[in-house]
């Protein structure tokens, strides 16, 4: 094959369809999962995706600096395993991408053709149709109308309001698989290999490094794994996620030389940085319990048969959408922050400890009307945009059907647990609001044990201004991941501005581990935009080839 690309995901259903159609080429896209199942389309469901057998559910290692509120203090890392890779499942949020993320990756990096000015052509690419979105209505509830009032009593503020935007076509999910990949998947110089894990990547031998070949592991009706080698001919596209391109490389023995030989692992190329560099935003949840009739998510709302007709003649309502209603965003350095309003008033207890690995009484602190199907309510979610903390991926095994070492390393940095503060003082700010008053919220202020000698106190649930010291145990106990993992193959460090491996010719890296630093939002679209840049070098070399 001239063009082989390593997962399915948002940047190899991207990357693949665009040289399927554009190129003169062969294209081998190979996939380790196979194909989601109809439920992953109903947006309501897409919680219960995880942990099942579209999902690599990985975990993270044990975290020095958080998730003590969580089973081992790991973090539950869902990641997409089949076509359409996480794009499949995940909450749908589309995001425009915010202009400055990428004008600091030139000032602070020192990366050079990766401005603004040259990304947003592709962003404008990359989103979709406006029949291929729906946006939350300012109707669509008394939360949502609350939160559209809110933008006028903080006019005084530099923040951004905005109603959800999905990537939902009439009801139903409408990811970058049915925007790309579907479309040209019977194209004559299109190859899929499902259901098939590429576990090496050979190099030549010659002083100029290229990839010749990858193995790939298949496993018939027996679970017995049979192996292929695949030859390179022209380039090789790792688009695996920002946990498996790094796993692929170091299983590959590419990367730093003393992890290699202490896994033992013959050195292919030293190539220091690769699994280094891990970002993520992290969460922080608050139960808002409202003593009106919402509607927000619970278990009058889901039985309600009228909800379920409306779903299905008008493809919109509660079953329409993932639940979160808007957004508020402050931009300004040196802590931007983010806001999500979820508007789920009963949150299921088991369906949420298992994907989450919440301990059972740091659940029921922060849930304390858990046991009440009908409550009413919402959570509104705090994080910092630009986190500091950096963790890792790395190697226990050196067999790629091992899972791979994470280390998110969640509030290592003191600036992120600052701005975290800052961001839940906020959150606080708007859900006491003039514009929130006729919801008549109530915050249930987490009651953990752990952190007793910091509050909350009587006058906290008055107030609401809770001490620093208290805040930061809160988040160090109940913070979760935001599933927005990149930056470990990045720009930089082991790509170049073209995203081609270091010291690697026909290699590039086309995914969420080679962005420097957090996108300020939901990732999902930029990587489309990525890959369509990405594409379009790589059309542009065919032509030298040719």
């Amino acid at each position: 094959m001239l063009l082989v690309s390593v997962g399915a995901g948002t940047a190899g259903s991207t990357l693949s369809s665009l040289l399927a159609k554009h190129s003169n080429g062969s294209i081998l896209l190979i996939e380790a999962g196979a194909s989601f199942g109809y439920f992953s389309r109903i947006p309501l469901l897409a919680t219960f995706q995880q942990k099942g057998i579209n999902d690599w559910s990985f975990l993270s290692v044990p975290q020095k600096y958080s998730s003590k509120g969580l089973i081992e203090q790991r973090q539950c890392l869902p990641r997409g395993k089949g076509l359409g890779g996480s794009a499949n499942l995940n909450y749908m949020l589309h995001f425009d991408g915010h202009a400055p993320d990428f004008d600091s990756w030139h000032k602070l990096h020192n990366i050079s053709n990766w401005s603004w000015n040259d990304v947003s052509p592709f962003m404008t690419a990359a989103k979709p149709k406006k029949e291929e979105l729906y946006e939350i209505p300012r109707s669509y509830s008394m939360l949502s109308e609350a939160l559209d009032e809110s933008t006028v009593e903080f006019m005084h503020e530099s923040w951004q309001f905005r109603r959800s935007i999905y990537n939902i076509k009439n009801g139903l999910r409408h990811s970058v698989l049915q925007q790309f990949l579907l479309p040209v998947i019977n194209s004559v110089n299109l190859r899929l290999l499902p259901q098939a894990l590429v576990k090496r990547i050979s190099l030549s031998s010659s002083s100029n490094l290229k990839a010749t070949s990858v193995l790939v592991g298949i496993k018939d009706e027996q679970n017995k794994e049979i192996e292929l080698i695949i030859k390179v001919r022209r380039e090789l596209l790792l688009c695996a996620g920002a946990y498996q391109s790094p796993q692929l490389l170091l299983a590959s023995g590419i990367g730093d030389t003393k992890l290699l030989k202490r896994v033992g692992l013959p050195v292919q190329h030293h190539l220091p940085l690769v699994g280094q560099g891990l970002h993520d935003h992290f969460n922080v949840p608050l139960f808002v319990s409202i003593d009106i009739i919402g509607p927000t998510l619970n278990q009058r709302t889901l039985l309600n048969p009228m909800n379920l007709i409306k779903y299905l003649n008008t493809g919109t309502g509660v079953f329409g959408n993932f639940g979160v209603l808007g957004h508020v965003a402050g931009y300004e350095e040196p802590m931007p922050f983010g806001i999500t309003f979820f508007g789920a008033g009963a949150i299921d207890e088991s369906a949420l400890m298992s994907i989450s690995n919440f301990k059972r009484s740091a659940f029921r602190a922060l849930f304390p009307r858990y046991h009440n199907a009908s409550q009413e309510g919402f959570v509104v979610i705090s994080s910092c945009l630009q986190p500091r903390s950096r963790g890792s991926v790395s190697l226990l095994h050196k067999t790629m059907r091992r899972n791979p070492l994470i280390d998110p390393n969640y509030l290592n940095d003191e600036h992120d647990v600052a701005c975290t503060i800052a961001a839940i003082r906020n959150a606080v700010k708007i859900v006491t609001s003039s514009a929130f008053s006729k919801l008549r919220p109530h915050i249930h202020w987490p009651k953990l044990q752990e952190c007793a000698n910091f509050g909350p106190f009587k006058r906290d649930f008055l107030e609401h201004q809770p001490s620093d010291n208290y805040l930061e145990c809160l988040m160090r106990h109940i913070g979760l991941g935001s599933h927005h993992p990149g930056g470990s193959c990045s720009l930089g460090s082991v790509v170049d501005s073209q995203l081609r491996l270091h010291g690697v010719s026909n290699v590039r890296v086309v995914d969420a581990s080679v962005l420097p630093r957090p996108i300020s939002g939901n990732p999902n679209t930029v990587i489309a935009a990525i890959a369509m840049r990405a594409a379009s070098w790589i059309l542009k070399d065919e032509l030298q080839y040719d």
